[in-house]
């Protein structure tokens, strides 16, 4: 209540019991569920709407590539109390773009239209560049495991020390 900025959180949440309790304690201005994690499209329409009756905003995360931005969009444009849509797209590894054909969702800095007629979420995958990067579990290190300190934090007073 007295934070003249506007609070967000969420991303971690996956329960719909979770959202509730976060909503119901005032604790937001601006929820950022993942719709790839809290349960796909139904269900984060379940949020945005209990969201909605406690006046809060939706800002869906998303950074795991093109087909979860993809439903994240369809979500945004349907949804009444929707604010903004994040997307890592222009920081992942280049590679991902290749794994839908003919889509590049942000251009300027700003989500470009798609087809909405298209099928499904208006994708067309490359079944070839898919096969290309097979699936490797657990890619980047969590921020529990040493490897996150020796490998993300070098260098960060221009030292060449770690930080402790």
């Amino acid at each position: 209540r007295t934070s003249p900025c506007p609070i967000a959180a969420g991303e971690r949440l996956y329960a719909l019991a979770d959202f509730h309790r976060l909503f119901s304690q005032r604790a937001v201005d601006v929820v950022q569920m993942d719709i790839a994690h809290c349960g796909g499209l139904s269900m984060s329409k379940k949020i945005a709407a209990l969201a909605s009756a406690y006046d809060i905003r939706i800002a869906p995360h998303c950074s795991i590539g093109p087909v979860a931005l993809a439903a994240a969009l369809h979500f945004d444009i349907s949804t009444p109390n929707f604010y903004v849509q994040e997307t890592f797209s222009d920081f992942d590894v280049p590679r991902t773009s290749a794994l839908v054909r003919g889509w590049e969702p942000v251009r300027q800095g700003e989500f470009a239209h798609f087809d909405l007629d298209a099928p499904g979420l208006g994708l067309e995958l490359d079944d070839d560049a898919i096969a290309d990067h097979p699936y490797v579990q657990n890619p980047f290190p969590s921020l529990w495991d040493a490897t996150w300190i020796t490998d993300f934090t070098q260098d960060k007073i221009g030292t060449g020390d770690q930080v402790d």
